[in-house]
């Protein structure tokens, strides 16, 4: 019994450490500039002040506009973190996330997978 019991808590320990890693790793892409500091509204020279030059910058297909896509890490994966802003055709920030571009552009008629 006791030794189920030791077996039980190391696995507890195991998993909340794990979850705390996971934590970190989430708090600290919040604190990248282009995730905490771009706003809708801003303009892309402003985005370029804070967030520096991004790793992809593409016309939309299916929504309007530009997007830029910027990676802020590795995931767990060890895949890139990625995060897009696009940009309406006056250069004005409409909309941002944890995704890429490519991600966020998508046909919403297509079937989803």
């Amino acid at each position: 019994m006791k030794k189920l019991t030791g077996i039980l808590a190391g696995g507890l320990a195991l998993a909340v450490l794990s979850g705390c890693t996971t934590y970190r790793q989430a708090e600290s892409y919040v604190t990248q500039p282009v995730v905490k500091n771009v706003k809708k509204g801003m303009t892309r020279q402003q985005v370029h002040q804070i967030a520096g030059t991004p790793s992809t910058d593409i016309t939309m297909v299916h929504a309007r506009g530009t997007c830029e896509t910027y990676i802020i890490g590795k995931g767990t994966d060890n895949k890139p973190v990625t995060y897009f802003v696009s940009y309406n055709g006056s250069d004005r920030v409409m909309n941002y996330g944890f995704q890429s571009c490519q991600e966020y552009d998508t046909d919403p008629q297509a079937p989803q997978q």
